[in-house]
């Protein structure tokens, strides 16, 4: 039966186990209804799965029951590429006119009944037009472990903390081992239930091995004593150790007879490019049917997006005949369009992937391969996190098709340390940490919409102070456990334990004399007379100590004892410290005062009132002050449309390993650094005054009217998708500076307008 029609003729539901529901014609797995349950009693729910058993399936039933009730649902995603695949999903399944999408890249009937946006969106709707969203039953969070992501988890907290108390919230995401402690903390901030559902085994099962040239697929402890047998015959003959190279085409041709289709991680954008075509030479993955087929789709979509004579297609177009494709950050968005086609017909069988294509994109595989155990963070190489590694290897194992995925890591014994590979057990999935904190935006927002006693409790209302608090009732509760314990230990002490009539205090206070004695005597000076005397006195008091006459046993229980009373009463040190230096009120308060008094000296608020660059900059979300600062001092008002878009890009941009800023530059950048420099001088930080001119000169030649293929002239070497990525940052900011502007300056809103259409055209223009 259906689960509408239960829940209608029901007072209450039967258990779980008790019944068959279904659903699109699937049989909902029990996680699958308690969540349902939950959701339409009204309350929040929190799903905790691997990877492939289903999760979307809850948001999707949601999403239906909302429609019925003509009510509304927000849907948010980490990542503008999840939002815009999810919108092309809804609108197929509900029909163009119940589906939204609000993005720095597009608005598209964002008053539909199902609104999908990044969570950054949402975000900045709630400090900005909180009455926008009342009345919307609910909101989706999909990879809400993303409220852990050291960059962008602040979002997702400030999400939660200023949704409006009626709206329930679905969050979804791989295992999260504290998910219960993310609940509690949304249910006190909230006030109404939030479920945590569990769903432990995976669909699939996971196979975990690693894979070396001569060994073939071996555990991690078999290769480690592999390794190091063959270190020791090395020595033996005398000469250096010589292992083979494992390199991946090596792993592919051992997967290929019963692993393919296989998703590949190179945590490099250069390396994914480079095995794709290394594969290629000698390979050939496809039937010639399978060939054709592949050929109509990339001359078909080539031909809508516009992109046929691009020399990067033509050199793809030879990976993909071959079944061979990469995925990365750098690769044109039409370009990766036609790519995520032919990998979801299963016309690519080997993907080389950065683990971008893990978040969110569900094109499930036989085989995951990892080329390394170490990814790129942005500053060094580490060890992938357990929840990473989860998350991609939880790809591997199509449902339904597949006994069981198989998951394997590149091991090259010429640079093999067993430590540096994560671990393979899900139960040891770090937890979730919040990555709470105040920006100069968040700041403004909060005097903008509250007043002094209510930012005060906001600010305590985080899940970083909730952990603070929960760490330290668990250390008071150990504290006080601990303290419990002395008193028996105490008892059973001799009174004579701190002085020298215990017969333990004397002996070992005799053998320190006898070692100072000794040194003292064996000086190569000779005996030191004072030494000797002060020595002589401390022996004479040694001899006249009277002592208890112990058994040898007594003294043994007696040395145990003191052991366990000198081992505990550290312990407690300890607990006392930690708990004393453990802050749960006021935590963000110092960094709270701290960026008001810069606002206040650069005239951004005054008491509690937000001034005119307060304003403004409440409105702007990436490099609020040093925007806000360039708009006041008549940047914008001065300069041509071309030269702000050839600046506008510079704003936030992070430069790749190896790029370097051009000397020159179509606009004036000594007046930009010298609004930088008075940012500094204020105690900005080189963070929130980010600016690099790497695409500045393509951006001037695209908003002169420059075709595409010309931006990729000449030595500048920037991937398409960068430009592309770059150009859409830049329109991003302007249609912020547009709306900040519009109420009060329509002439310059017009300005940044037409801006705008400059850049957002041909292939840096998103259509969905």
């Amino acid at each position: 039966m259906e689960y509408q029609d239960y829940q209608d003729n029901k007072q209450s539901p039967p258990a779980t186990e008790q019944r068959v529901v279904t659903y699109r014609e699937f049989t909902l797995d029990p996680f699958q209804v308690e969540a349902i349950d939950e959701l339409m009693a009204g309350n929040s729910v929190l799903v905790s799965a691997p990877t492939g058993v289903g999760k979307t399936l809850i948001a999707d039933y949601l999403i239906d029951q909302v429609i019925r009730r003509q009510d509304q649902v927000i849907y948010t995603a980490p990542i503008k590429a999840l939002s815009n695949q999810k919108y092309k999903e809804f609108k197929a399944l509900y029909g163009a006119e119940r589906v939204g999408i609000i993005t720095g890249d597009v608005v598209i009937n964002p008053d539909a009944p199902v609104t999908l946006m990044t969570t950054e969106i949402f975000r900045n709707i709630l400090h900005q037009d909180p009455q926008r969203v009342e009345g919307i039953t609910h909101i989706i969070f999909d990879e809400i472990h993303y409220l852990s992501d050291e960059d962008r988890g602040t979002v997702w907290e400030e999400s939660i903390i200023f949704m409006p108390p009626g709206m329930r919230l679905l969050g979804l995401s791989a295992t999260i081992p504290n998910a219960e402690e993310l609940a509690a903390w949304i249910s006190e901030i909230k006030d109404h239930k939030v479920a945590v559902i569990r769903k432990f085994k995976r669909s699939v099962p996971l196979k975990h091995a690693l894979f070396e040239k001569s060994k073939g697929s071996v555990g991690r402890e078999e290769l480690v004593e592999y390794r190091r047998e063959l270190l020791e015959k090395s020595e033996r003959a005398g000469g250096p150790p010589r292992f083979k190279e494992t390199r991946h085409y090596d792993l592919i041709r051992y997967i290929s007879k019963f692993g393919l289709p296989c998703l590949y991680f190179v945590f490099s954008r250069r390396g994914c490019e480079e095995m794709a075509y290394e594969l290629m030479q000698g390979s050939n993955f496809l039937t010639p049917n399978e060939r054709d087929r592949v050929e109509a789709v990339v001359d078909q979509m080539a031909k809508e997006y516009g992109i046929e004579n691009l020399r990067s297609l033509i050199r793809l177009r030879q990976l993909l005949t071959k079944g061979i494709g990469y995925h990365h950050a750098g690769i044109l968005p039409a370009q990766k369009e036609i790519i995520e086609a032919l990998f979801g017909m299963g016309l690519v069988k080997v993907m080389y992937a950065t683990e971008t294509f893990a978040v969110g994109i569900n094109y499930p595989v036989k085989t995951v391969c990892f080329d390394s155990p170490a990814k790129w963070d942005g500053i060094s190489f580490r060890k992938m996190t357990t929840m990473e590694y989860f998350q991609m290897a939880g790809r591997a194992g199509r449902r339904g098709i597949d006994r069981e995925g198989r998951v394997f890591i590149l091991a090259d014994l010429s640079r093999f340390r067993g430590e540096d590979f994560p671990s393979i057990k899900e139960r040891d999935i770090e937890e979730l940490v919040s990555q709470f904190n105040l920006s100069y935006n968040s700041v403004l927002n909060l005097y903008r919409n509250y007043n002094e006693d209510d930012i005060r409790i906001i600010l305590n209302r985080n899940f970083a102070t909730y952990q603070a608090r929960s760490v330290k009732t668990r250390l008071e509760k150990e504290l006080l456990e601990k303290e419990a314990e002395l008193p028996p230990i105490v008892a059973r002490m001799c009174e004579a334990r701190d002085g020298l009539g215990c017969p333990l205090v004397y002996f070992r206070e005799k053998e320190k004399w006898r070692k100072k004695t000794r040194r003292n005597r064996t000086r190569a000076s000779g005996p030191d007379l004072a030494t000797t005397e002060r020595l002589q006195e401390q022996g004479d008091q040694l001899m006249e100590t009277p002592r208890k006459n112990c058994p040898r046993e007594r003294q043994k229980a007696c040395k145990k004892v003191a052991h366990r009373y000198r081992a505990l009463g550290e312990k407690i040190a300890v607990l006392r410290r930690s708990v004393s230096h453990i802050k749960t009120a006021g935590r963000f308060e110092e960094d709270l005062a701290l960026k008001r008094s810069v606002l206040q000296q650069l005239g951004y608020i005054e008491g509690a009132e937000l001034l005119p660059r307060g304003q403004f900059a409440s409105s702007i979300y990436a490099q609020e002050l040093l925007v806000t600062e360039l708009f006041f001092d008549g940047v914008f008002h001065e300069w041509s449309e071309d030269e702000i878009n050839s600046m506008i890009v510079a704003i936030d941009y992070e430069p790749r390993k190896g790029e370097n800023a051009p000397r020159d530059v179509p606009f004036d950048i000594d007046r930009v650094r010298q609004t930088i420099r008075r940012l500094h001088r204020h105690g900005v930080e080189d963070s929130d005054s980010r600016f690099h001119t790497s695409l500045s000169i393509q951006a001037f030649k695209w908003s002169c009217g420059c075709e595409f293929q010309e931006l990729l002239r000449g030595e500048a070497g920037f991937q398409e998708g960068d430009i592309v990525a770059g150009f859409r940052r830049g329109i991003d900011l302007l249609r912020q500076i547009r709306a900040a502007c519009e109420g009060n300056d329509p002439a310059m809103a017009a300005k940044i307008r037409r801006c705008m259409d400059k850049m957002d055209r041909d292939l840096v223009e998103v259509t969905l």
